[in-house]
């Protein structure tokens, strides 16, 4: 798996498995038998083709777009990414459960 850091210009498209630590800026496209392992955003959309995997440790700004793929978002707590408040304000969102809607229902 290579690791990339920082900042990477989209539209961004995942074709082996990838560990980004930062952010996509714009779309990202996961390709068939890959992994994208993100600790950080994606400004755009994130497509999940079938058979390909996305584990995105943060947020994804646009829709989510899965056509067979396996998707896990996990939320960074208390507005960071790392578990503490380091002066960023709560984001405000419930933590996941399952019977909350999906994002991806409304895209």
């Amino acid at each position: 798996m290579q690791t990339l850091q920082g900042k990477i210009e989209g539209p961004f498209i995942v074709n082996r498995d990838f560990d980004i630590h930062g952010t996509i800026v714009g779309d990202a496209i996961v390709r068939p038998n890959t992994t994208l392992q993100l600790r950080g955003m994606i400004t755009g959309n994130l497509t999940v083709e079938k058979g390909a995997t996305a584990l995105i440790y943060g947020t994804v700004d646009g829709c989510i777009r899965k056509t067979g793929g396996t998707v896990v978002i996990i939320h960074p707590q208390n507005g960071a990414q790392d578990g503490t408040r380091a002066g960023i304000p709560d984001s405000g969102r419930d933590d996941p459960s399952n019977d909350a809607s999906s994002s991806i229902d409304n895209c």
